[in-house]
Parts: C-alpha cells; sequence; structure tokens
C-alpha cells in the first residue's frame, strides 16, 4: 500500500521538524511525504531543503488556511491513500507503516488508534464501528486515519469552515457516501494537542453545529431526539452555557478558567477525603 503523508505547516518550525524526524524514521517506505509550508517566517521553510531526501513535493507559499492547504497537498498526492500528520504530530513509532503494510487494511478509511499527549497522555481508541450518533457527537482524529486520495477529491475539504472541515468530510463520506471503513489495532499518531482545533473546543462545536444545520434538515436533527440549538453537545446546564458564552469572544478563557476551577475542587474533594480517612484520636 502507498501512503502521501502530508503535512500542513505555518510558523511552527519545531513542530515541523518533529513530525518530519518521524516521517524519515518509519522503517518501510511505501509512501511519499508532502509539505505544504504556509509562507512561515519563522524560518521553518528552510526544513524542507535539510529534508529534501525525504520529502516528496514541497510548497512554501501563502495559502487560504489549512484546509486549503491540505486540499493543496491532495492535489499533488500520488498515493492510494492520505494520511494527515500536520506539524507538531508524528507517528507513534518508527515501525507504524511497517505495521499498516504487514495488516493489509482495504476499506476507504481506516482508523487507528491515537496518543494523545495532554498531561498525562492517554489513548484514544478508534471506533470498531462508525455510527450517524458518533460523527453527530465527535470526530474521528485525523492524524490516526487514512483515507483514499479518491475519495478526498471527490469530497475536498470545504475552504469556508476554519476547523471542523474533516469532520464535515467523515459524515459526507461515511454516512451519504457509505464509504467502506475499518478500524486496525495500531497506534498510529501522537497528536499534539496545542493545535487550533484543540485549544478551541467551543469554536469547534459552534461552527459543527452551523455545519450539521446546512447539510441535515431540521426535522431529521429533531428526529435524532436532541434539539438541534446546542444540546448536540451535551445536555448539562453547564455545557449549555458555555455555548451560549460561545458567542462573545471570551469564551476560550472562560472556558480554560472553569476548567481549572473545576480541577481544583476535585483535588480538594480528594484531599478532605484522604484526611477524613485517618483514624480519629480517641
Amino acid at each position: 500500500m502507498k501512503i502521501s503523508v502530508i503535512t500542513v505547516n505555518r510558523n511552527n518550525r519545531e513542530g515541523l521538524r518533529k513530525t518530519l524526524e518521524s516521517v524519515a524514521a518509519q522503517t518501510v517506505r511505501p509512501f511519499e511525504c508532502i509539505v505544504i509550508d504556509g509562507a512561515s517566517t519563522d524560518g521553518g521553510a528552510a526544513l524542507l531543503t535539510e529534508f529534501a531526501p525525504v520529502i516528496s513535493w514541497s510548497v512554501s507559499e501563502p495559502d487560504k488556511g489549512i484546509y486549503n492547504a491540505m486540499n493543496k497537498g491532495i492535489s499533488h498526492a500520488t498515493g492510494d491513500w492520505c494520511l494527515f500528520m500536520n506539524s507538531g504530530d508524528c507517528f507513534a513509532s518508527d515501525t507504524v507503516l511497517a505495521s499498516l503494510e504487514q495488516l493489509g487494511p482495504t476499506a476507504d478509511i481506516i482508523a487507528g488508534d491515537t496518543l494523545v499527549l495532554t498531561d498525562p497522555p492517554h489513548q484514544k481508541t478508534a471506533p470498531e464501528q462508525v455510527s450517524l450518533r458518533f460523527l453527530f457527537n465527535e470526530s474521528l482524529c485525523h492524524q490516526s486515519v487514512l483515507i483514499r486520495t479518491a475519495l478526498l477529491r471527490k469530497y475536498p475539504y470545504d475552504e469556508d469552515l476554519t476547523i471542523v472541515s474533516d469532520r464535515k468530510f467523515f459524515l459526507q463520506s461515511l454516512v451519504f457516501d457509505n464509504a467502506s471503513y475499518q478500524a486496525v489495532p495500531i497506534e498510529i499518531a501522537a497528536y499534539d494537542v496545542s493545535g487550533y482545533s484543540a485549544q478551541n473546543r467551543f469554536a469547534s462545536e459552534q461552527e459543527w453545529q452551523g455545519a450539521l444545520e446546512k447539510m441535515i434538515p431540521e426535522r431529521i436533527l429533531t428526529d435524532y431526539g436532541r434539539e438541534s440549538k446546542g444540546a448536540l453537545y451535551g445536555t448539562s446546564a453547564y455545557e449549555k452555557l458555555f455555548l451560549e458564552i460561545g458567542r462573545r469572544r471570551y469564551r476560550d478563557p472562560v472556558y480554560r478558567l472553569v476548567r481549572r476551577l473545576l480541577r481544583l475542587c476535585s483535588l480538594f474533594a480528594k484531599s478532605a477525603a484522604f484526611v477524613k480517612s485517618f483514624p480519629r484520636n480517641p
């Protein structure tokens, strides 16, 4: 199987180096490496020369956003599948592509597990089956998903979206087009959570809600059993509150502050329970 590993980068020199080193370390070579740099000003474009022996095709020029850059990479891909490993992300091990080649999956969309680089890191397992319910509420981790190149050309990423175009693609291809899907027991990527989408969760959810409303008739959203406004992402009062806050420019600072407060409350509760567990003096 030939895989086109596509990396999109802008002003993330160290992240790009980490990604390209990870690609270069793969023990088998049934792949091509494509790098789309958005005219970086931090010296990252110089890495395209340094890693020239690994890179099959690259460009450093202004683009119209991440999905425009990803579509540009797809247009130059010659592999059967594309894998988007953007700057800062890397393969979970040096033998990922060798393991995939040995397993020999053939589906249109092939999803593996992901090491999410939070503190502490945790693993996100690819679902065995992808249902409409799953796609309404979450998405596949694109760093760990191989997508047939012909399918990406049939449904190019929507460049009018800034965060959720990959989610829209999965809904279009897996539900509307009934593309084949296969989960594989391989940890494919280590996912860098410092990226834009991971740091802007509620902006992402708002954009996804708007995309759903354009793609799916309201009566279908109602049939799904949830309100078409807000409740797609949870029914608790505090989740609805944050979706409302998300319409304002301070949504992300407020969200991060409350997350920290909740974490402190949790630590306080655990400490109190620990102290209470000590036997009292008679």
